[in-house]
């Protein structure tokens, strides 16, 4: 059946990330250890309360000054947010891929567990893939649930307007995409790039 959209992820789809380097970012602001900082952000879960939505930029900043003791001078929300969101580098032949499949299949979306500081950074980078003009955006944060849970493919499918099965989905993480095809999308796990485009490829027969 034919494909109508194309749904890629961000993270190590679209962009490549380092969560550790967010980690030495916000060490550095804070003037706590690297350890420390992955504690806070991650290990602690405040990271996924943000990419779910179940807090604002505002909260996860209140939430960190309090557990570190700091106040707003030592940590400006502005500062913290760019501290986390540091962290990504482009995947420049992506930008050819999304037209290829743009071309190929109509329209074309992105479908990623992020948080709004993330998303902001990257869409405010000078990249010609931080530039590129979706169809649909479902982020994680927005719609208040992240991959593999239920609602966000709800969401997306709706966003979407085709049936399930003619939606290809492509992303980084084996449970996001089992979650997808067991939805009946056709669903690949890769990386950006030469895997992504190889995908494209073969779900949409071109070139």
């Amino acid at each position: 059946m034919q494909i109508e959209f194309v749904y890629f992820d961000l993270g190590n789809v679209l962009v490549s990330f380092d969560p550790e380097i967010a980690c030495r970012n916000f060490s550095e602001l804070a003037g706590i250890s690297t350890d420390r900082a992955r504690e806070v952000l991650y290990d602690s879960g405040l990271q996924d309360q943000y990419e779910s939505g179940q807090i604002t930029s505002r909260s996860f900043t209140q939430t960190l000054r309090q557990v570190l003791d700091l106040d707003a001078k030592r940590l400006p929300q502005d500062l913290v947010l760019d501290a986390i969101s540091d962290m990504f580098t482009p995947i420049d032949s992506m930008v050819e891929v999304v037209e290829l499949a743009r071309r190929s299949a109509g329209r074309v979306g992105v479908l990623s567990n992020t948080c709004p500081a993330h998303w902001r950074w990257v869409r405010k980078q000078p990249w010609p893939v931080s530039q590129i003009d979706y169809d649909v955006k479902i982020l994680s944060c927005e719609v208040m649930s992240m991959k593999p849970d239920t609602k966000i493919y709800e969401a997306a499918e709706k966003a979407a307007r085709v049936r399930p099965e003619r939606i290809l989905f492509i992303d980084d993480k084996p449970e996001n995409v089992q979650a997808a095809a067991e939805r009946g999308w056709r669903a690949h796990q890769c990386l950006g790039g030469e895997q992504a485009k190889s995908v494209i490829e073969q779900h949409l027969g071109v070139k």
